[in-house]
């Protein structure tokens, strides 16, 4: 390619730069041209939309135990005689220990504990001011044999209304543990601790 001499520039030295004014309009025109490369990548930049923020990964948070509210306990019938205050919590286990025998006629047994029990449930019975159940917790269950569980809780919720309890220190609630033998009859803590 032939060589054109540019003649538009004198080679004379700024009086603004002090340099060569035909090699200065060269860098001008090559610096202007970078320039305009730069603000039209950075124009293109600007019009297209910033990629979304990555989230950080979701955690699953451990499931929460699920609370089955049990059905109201039915009102005492009318011929139902209104259970005594009692003095203490102890004296309310017992009386209450009593009670669960009493509704689970045949379910129950004395005599001799087996040398290893088939099963061994606790029960956390919540009440209200009048002794009716507010709700029912299996506080330790038997994972050997977990239909004791369930008869636990059946055996325990028969029993109510266990009376009032207004006089006692809150909260007002009390645990009874059932020991099952082979024969899905249970003993009650409470009464083999009192023997």
């Amino acid at each position: 390619m032939p060589y054109i001499k540019n003649t538009s520039f004198s080679k004379q030295n700024s009086p603004v730069t002090g340099i060569n004014t035909a090699q200065g309009a060269t860098k001008s025109i090559v610096s202007m041209g970078s320039l305009a490369a730069l603000a039209l990548l950075f124009s293109g930049c600007a019009s297209r939309p910033l990629p979304p923020h990555s989230p950080a990964p979701n955690t699953i948070p451990a499931p929460a135990p699920v609370f089955t509210p049990q059905p109201p306990a039915p009102p005492p019938a009318a011929g139902t005689p209104r259970l005594p205050l009692v003095a203490s919590w102890a004296d309310y286990r017992r009386r209450a220990a009593q009670m669960i025998i009493a509704a689970n006629p045949g379910a129950s047994f004395t005599g001799p504990q087996p040398e290893q029990w088939k099963g061994i449930a606790t029960v956390t019975v919540m009440l209200n001011a009048d002794g009716s159940l507010r709700t029912m917790d299996l506080m330790r269950g038997s994972r050997i044999s977990p239909e004791v569980n369930d008869l636990a809780l059946a055996a325990a919720r028969r029993a109510a209304n266990y009376g009032p309890v207004s006089n006692l220190p809150q909260p007002w609630q009390f645990n009874e543990t059932f020991l099952y033998n082979d024969d899905n009859k249970f003993q009650l803590v409470t009464i083999v601790e009192g023997r």
